[in-house]
């Protein structure tokens, strides 16, 4: 649920991410409620990558959970080998 803005620097710090990430930061919520990925309870989203083919079908996801860490070369690396 990180701001367009946020996703930008992020994407910055790679030098070369080409395709479109989504942000879900206005209504709040309301791609991860789409997703099953809104918490009730905590009024968040959990913390989650999900990659998204041109077809609009999932292709792969991954939930570390509200305080859970991604690693962005991993990401990285995953969207290369779902490209191919």
């Amino acid at each position: 649920m990180d701001s367009k803005f946020s996703h930008k620097a992020w994407a910055q710090g790679f030098s070369g991410i080409n395709y479109p990430l989504l942000a879900d930061f206005h209504p709040k919520g309301a791609v991860a409620k789409a997703y099953g990925l809104w918490l009730d309870g905590p009024g968040i989203g959990d913390r989650a990558t999900v990659m998204i083919g041109k077809d609009g079908k999932v292709l792969w996801a991954e939930s570390v959970g509200p305080g859970g860490a991604r690693v962005p070369g991993d990401l990285l690396a995953k969207a290369k080998e779902l490209a191919q």
